[in-house]
């Protein structure tokens, strides 16, 4: 539940940010990934031998651990920076 929690809160930072569109959510999310997994979301569900799962059903307390600990940075950094949007440079 915890987990739920800190996600909403990151997504709610977000759109408080001015991310708007589903898939700035999914390359910020997969940024996320990459960094906690050292793989992007696709190929980490390939490795665990997902197809059309949601990875977030299928990780265990350890890699739930990690998601939560990247997310909760990334709620802190955009705050203590002030970001603003998506910066695809």
């Amino acid at each position: 539940m915890h987990g739920i929690a800190i996600r909403e809160e990151l997504m709610d930072e977000w759109k408080n940010r001015g991310v708007r569109e589903e898939k700035e959510f999914a390359i910020l999310t997969a940024e996320i990934l990459k960094v906690a997994f050292g793989m992007a979301p696709s190929q980490y569900k390939k490795f665990k031998g997902l197809k059309r799962e949601n990875l977030r059903d299928h990780i265990d307390d350890l890699e739930l651990i990690f998601s939560m600990l990247g997310e909760a940075s990334t709620t802190k950094i955009a705050r203590s920076k002030n970001t603003k949007g998506l910066n695809r440079e």
